[in-house]
């Protein structure tokens, strides 16, 4: 639930209550979300401030805030792997003691497992920099002012303590209504663009000068790809002993029987750290490879078997369908509308603050087995360079933007935001098959709304050296999971001959019998009335209005009903917007009230009506006269040189 704020004021002045009010408005909205004791912690120093806030008990160990006296440093999430940096040192003072040696060598910031975000400001020289993970999974997100930055890793939170109204970014839905997310830098709200990777940004407030460094993102993930499995095995065990030091309590680690689980738990396991290994009794047969894993281990560790779902339900039944609304505008307010329309139906926790324990996972190692690779990936990749890129943005459009509902603009900027993601690789000096890997990387690992959306979420697998030598792998290999197989040879070697588990393919029976529409929904009336109603931003009018009709009489397929839930994502984020401005200052809210009426268009132009003296009113209202106007001599009478000169004596003057 950590909540950061950094800000920079180029015109130096006493600026405390202009802090102030923004950070009762961040408090007073979040408030409502925290549910639990928070403290708040922070340092203004005139052009430049910091502050940070989370809970009062916390289950980490590593310090979110700490005052070293000449230096403030905020942490957002943990810094698994920071041993290798400042050494093992003491708790309390490691934040200052990492902060000094990245400040020196502002690369070793990315040596840093995400996610993982730090700001450091320097009150004497008013000085504030702030540095993000090597993916940018840790998330910050900036808004210009006038006179300014704001800097957060909330967006609402960013427009509250800048006391900006929030709207609904054009850009950024329209990415989303075509693919899911919000492509490149944009976000759901107008003006908060979010920062990439691997960004060190530093605001000098004498100097009234902010500058951006970016280490080049090939650079970061290039290698010759000589050991990287050791160095990679070395690493993750690292990463295994940092939790071990920051969360007294005992790990809980996945294991089913795919790939990205077993590496992981083979990295804690390889680290002698104390933990309790869990499976789920989800998929037919995956348990069985689990087991079969425990048992070939040479020592004892504790395994539990936990059901992921309910009992299997029949064909014919279809699971309830609740009130959605309500509940998108829910996960707007949880997720600051970053979590993807695909979380509609499922319940939104009630606080930040709700969910708190460890999570250890396995986001990452898509990257080393080709997560959007299109079946005839090799083939294509034997192309010459133009035709290869031409067919893998093809395959990528394809695959991530919906077949129906968004409009021909949404489309074209996705296809084009594609277009110049896999060119960046190929500048980059990719030029096969991996740049599917990059684009995925860069475009989507890091909107993970899981992954960098609260504490105590831990990826072993996207520490830099993981993604070093994924990229180090040629499609082949990473067709044939080359890389996870070495690591479980360095790891725990008595799992190296067991294959990996593959599910068989879904029952699409079933699939269609449990399809959820939206019209089945008890608030279906007021769900119709949002998207078919006014016009979204990305979709097609007409287009939602037939699938609409469709869900309605229970004809609409699966890709219908995913159209339809981006635009209930979409018309419901309104409501979310009035929410957030309602914390705004009265006057704020009639300036930009005032000022959409103004550019709003007006209603259509009355039929022009000639204006008559009060005499010739009263003539006119007299029957016999108004029958004689209707006669085709009067009509004639008026178009000679008398008849237009009565015309203008009766127009009022």
């Amino acid at each position: 639930m950590e909540t950061v704020i950094a800000y920079f004021f180029d015109r130096p002045g006493d600026d405390n209550q202009r802090v102030a009010e923004g950070r009762q408005r961040v408090e007073a909205y979040y408030g409502g979300l925290w549910h639990e004791a928070v403290t708040h912690q922070g340092h203004d120093a005139r052009t430049v401030g910091l502050h940070v806030w989370d809970r009062s008990e916390r289950d980490c160990l590593w310090p979110c805030w700490q005052d070293s006296g000449d230096l403030r440093v905020a942490s957002l999430h943990a810094p698994l792997g920071y041993e290798r940096i400042v050494g093992d040192v003491p708790l309390p003072n490691a934040p200052g003691q990492l902060a000094r040696a990245v400040l020196q060598a502002p690369g070793r910031f990315l040596d840093l497992a995400p996610p993982f975000t730090m700001a450091v400001l320097d009150p004497a020289d008013e000085r504030l920099e702030l540095f993000t993970d090597s993916i940018g999974v840790g998330r910050l997100f900036q808004l210009r002012l006038p006179d300014g930055w704001v800097w957060s890793n909330r967006p609402v939170a960013a427009l509250l303590f800048a006391g900006v109204m929030a709207r609904a970014a054009q850009r950024g839905w329209r990415y989303a209504a075509a693919c899911g997310w919000f492509m490149d830098d944009t976000t759901p709200y107008e003006g908060v663009l979010a920062v990439p990777g691997a960004t060190r940004i530093v605001a000098e407030g004498r100097q009234r000068r902010r500058t951006v460094s970016r280490v080049e993102i090939s650079s970061v993930w290039s290698g010759d790809g000589v050991d990287a499995a050791d160095e990679t095995a070395e690493a993750l065990r690292d990463v295994a002993r940092s939790v071990d030091h920051l969360w007294p309590e005992r790990p809980t680690v996945d294991l089913s029987g795919g790939r990205d689980s077993r590496v992981v738990a083979a990295a804690f396991l390889s680290a002698g750290v104390d933990l309790r290994l869990n499976s789920y009794d989800a998929v037919p047969g995956e348990l069985q490879v689990a087991e079969d894993l425990v048992g070939l281990l040479p020592f004892q560790v504790e395994h539990a078997v936990t059901p992921r779902t309910a009992p299997a339900q029949s064909p014919q039944a279809r699971p309830a369908t609740p009130a959605l609304v309500s509940r998108a505008l829910r996960w707007h307010r949880y997720a600051d509308g970053l979590r993807p329309a695909s979380y509609l139906f499922h319940t939104p926790p009630s606080s930040l603050s709700g969910v708190a324990h460890l999570a250890i996972g396995g986001a990452g190692g898509e990257l080393a087995h080709g997560h959007f690779y299109p079946t005839d990936v090799l083939q294509l990749d034997a192309l010459p360079l133009e035709p290869k890129l031409a067919a893998f943005v093809s395959r990528l459009q394809s695959r991530l933007v919906t077949a129906t509902g968004p409009s021909d603009e949404a489309r074209a900027a996705v296809s084009a935001q594609i277009e110049l993601v896999l060119r960046e690789a190929v500048h980059g000096g990719i030029e096969n098959a991996t740049m599917l890997d990059y684009f995925y990387l860069v475009e989507r690992l890091r909107r993970w709304g899981t992954t960098g959306e609260r504490s105590g979420v831990v990826s072993p697998l996207l520490i830099p050296s993981f993604v070093r030598g994924a990229f180090a792998l040629d499609p082949t290999q990473r067709l044939e999971n080359a890389l996870h197989r070495d690591l479980v040879r360095r790891l725990i070697p008595e799992w190296a001959d067991v294959p990996f588990f593959k599910p068989e393919p879904g029952n699409r029976a079933r699939a269609k019998a449990l399809l959820r529409r939206l019209a089945d929904a008890p608030d279906r009336d007021l769900i119709g009335e949002l998207i078919t109603g006014s016009e979204l931003e990305g979709f097609e009018p007409q287009t939602i209005q037939t699938l609409w009709a469709a869900s309605a009489a229970g004809t609409s397929s699966a890709v219908d009903e995913a159209a339809l839930r981006q635009a209930l994502w979409r018309a419901s984020f309104e409501q979310h917007l009035a929410e957030i401005n309602s914390h705004l200052p009265p006057a704020v809210r009639a300036a930009v009230r005032d000022l959409s009426m103004a550019a709003a268009p007006g209603p259509p132009n009355p039929p022009r009506q000639r204006p008559t003296t009060r005499g010739v009113r009263r003539i006119a209202q007299r029957r016999l006269i108004r029958r004689a106007a209707r006669h085709p001599l009067w009509s004639a009478f008026r178009r000679t040189r008398i008849g237009r000169s009565w015309r203008s004596l009766s127009r009022p003057h």
